[in-house]
């Protein structure tokens, strides 16, 4: 039987879960004390630990081990999307897209934008628990919306190392992603709402460095365009590995 897997964020230094994952120890799981757990911090490691004291309040553990790191990735991806008009489709995107392995998801608006605010707090909530289910090592960043005027300048950063591409939908289609994609690199992914870009915004990124690549001819919905992209990046590597 597998360990159960909890988050905590800098588990080396504070020996106990939050009270939400106390709770779920406690109320959920019905674990006692002596019970080996697995922790994830989010940032590459998973530890083993020993259940100290469970209590729905605050539940302490000891004896931690590392049983799995990673320290610097070969790649990482950062997704920035338009969200929509209903927030349980961005949810549910950003439980996929925890579930294949991101780094951090950002939202901005643009001219044809469904949504002016969204709930971080939430989203992170998501992202934690589908963290927990995959036993992936690293909990993407969840950022807050800016204007998309933040977010064209970016690759004009001569010392950055990073690419980025950006879903286009175009007649004739643009290239796909396994064509433009640098390998081993840090890749920042934009997908527009589903108004798509305007021609003055898709102008402006590509004056600004930002390369256009196509998910195929059909038309995608914005989570499922994410999800599709996060995809196609890991396979692209495991590909040429």
């Amino acid at each position: 039987m597998s360990c159960p897997v909890f988050y905590a964020s800098e588990p080396e230094f504070k020996s106990f879960l939050s009270e939400e994952e106390s709770f779920h120890a406690h109320r959920v799981l019905r674990l006692k004390n002596g019970d080996q757990i697995h922790i994830l911090n989010g940032k590459g490691k998973r530890f083993q630990a020993e259940l100290e004291f469970v209590d729905s309040k605050k539940t302490t553990f000891s004896a931690l081990n590392i049983v799995e790191e990673i320290k610097n990735p070969a790649y990482s991806i950062s997704l920035l999307v338009a969200p929509t008009k209903q927030m349980e489709r961005m949810e549910w995107m950003v439980e996929k897209c925890t579930e294949l392995g991101i780094h951090s998801i950002g939202f901005f608006q643009s001219r044809y934008s469904e949504r002016k605010e969204i709930k971080l707090n939430r989203l992170e909530k998501v992202a934690i628990s589908a963290l927990k289910q995959s036993k992936n090592l690293f909990l993407p960043e969840i950022k807050p919306l800016v204007s998309i005027r933040e977010i064209i300048p970016l690759p004009t950063n001569k010392k950055s190392s990073n690419q980025y591409v950006f879903a286009h939908i175009a007649d004739p289609v643009d290239q796909p992603l396994f064509k433009i994609l640098q390998k081993d690199t840090h890749i920042n992914i934009l997908i527009g709402p589903e108004g798509d870009f305007s021609n003055e915004e898709s102008t402006l990124l590509i004056k600004n460095n930002w390369l256009p690549f196509s998910l195929g001819k059909a038309i995608l919905r914005t989570e499922t365009a994410c999800i599709a992209a996060t995809h196609s990046v890991h396979l692209i590597h495991a590909l040429h590995e």
